[in-house]
């Protein structure tokens, strides 16, 4: 999810050559992790029962749904267009699972709430993504644009939710995990979702035009506004309370965001603002970058052995 993301803002950015080695990667990993996950619900079904039953892991699942999206979005403007159908329809009938999952987790799991609730959201907006890449556009995006705004809805909900959690029982520094930038990411996809679906608003209700622009900004804006105080909550965790910058799972909650945020910003330059300076694209595409490259390394270093 996070390496496909960072690929396209690569893309975007002009850098052709990395964005497509580092596509075949992320492409890679996830007929791997396809494969792991066939072989855990084949071998192990109770423990993904399990997995699927408890609010702490559901929502975990949800990045199968984002991978599936962001890779079949990349794959529609290609000759694998084929894969592309292929990916929407495991990303669609994940989604519509989990969500089952979620109905019957109990009142009492919003008390444990935390960034990963987001990832809800990012999947039903990589659907997006895949609905406004693919033809037939003029079937596919009124749904698209449906699906969109359920996406920005369900972000407001999460959001309330967590924030009445974090207002009645905040977190300590230990688990103010980096997780919690999924909040900014999912606001990113949905803004980069917006885009794709104003790029066809010719497919679009005329009375819904140009509200999408003006949402697609303010999203925008929501997902810039959110960069500082997730930063300062960084430096709050591990310079203030000394809480030890390992290696962790959760750093890839990190990576997407920051790719996600890039891409997006790219689209909206070219989209809402086609002749603003490219420089800043440039940037944020290259950030992204060398933070996936920091989370990698850092996860291959976790992994060698301690020599005595």
């Amino acid at each position: 999810m996070a390496t496909g993301i960072v690929s396209r803002a690569l893309n975007e950015a002009g850098a052709r050559t990395v964005s497509t080695l580092l596509f075949a990667f992320a492409c890679a990993l996830y007929a791997c992790l396809l494969a792991a996950s066939c072989l855990k619900a084949g071998c192990h079904p109770a423990a993904l029962g399990s997995e699927l039953a408890d609010p702490k892991g559901v929502f975990g699942h949800f990045t199968f749904v984002a991978a599936s999206g962001v890779l079949a979005a990349r794959l529609g403007h290609g000759p694998a267009r084929g894969a592309a159908y292929v990916l929407l329809a495991l990303a669609g009938v994940a989604w519509v699972a989990l969500a089952r999952c979620l109905t019957r987790l109990p009142r009492a799991a919003a008390r444990e709430a935390d960034g990963t609730w987001f990832l809800a959201t990012v999947g039903l907006q990589s659907l997006v993504l895949c609905l406004t890449s693919l033809p037939p556009r003029h079937v596919l995006v009124p749904s698209a644009l449906v699906l969109w705004w359920c996406g920005v809805l369900l972000y407001a909900v999460t959001a309330a939710v967590l924030g009445r959690r974090l207002l009645r029982r905040p977190p300590t520094p230990a688990r103010c995990t980096p997780a919690y930038w999924v909040a900014m990411g999912a606001v990113a996809i949905s803004t980069l979702a917006g885009t794709q679906l104003h790029d066809h608003e010719a497919s679009l209700p005329h009375a819904l035009r140009g509200t999408v622009g003006l949402a697609v900004v303010v999203l925008w804006g929501g997902a810039t506004a959110l960069i500082p105080p997730l930063l300062a909550t960084g430096c709050w965790r591990h310079l203030r309370h000394r809480v030890p910058l390992t290696y962790e799972p959760a750093l890839w909650c990190v990576v997407f965001p920051v790719g996600m945020y890039a891409t997006a910003t790219a689209r909206v330059t070219t989209t809402l603002a086609p002749h603003a300076p490219s420089t800043a694209v440039h940037l944020l595409a290259w950030v992204a970058a060398a933070v996936w490259l920091t989370v990698q390394g850092h996860a291959v270093a976790s992994r060698r052995p301690v020599r005595p």
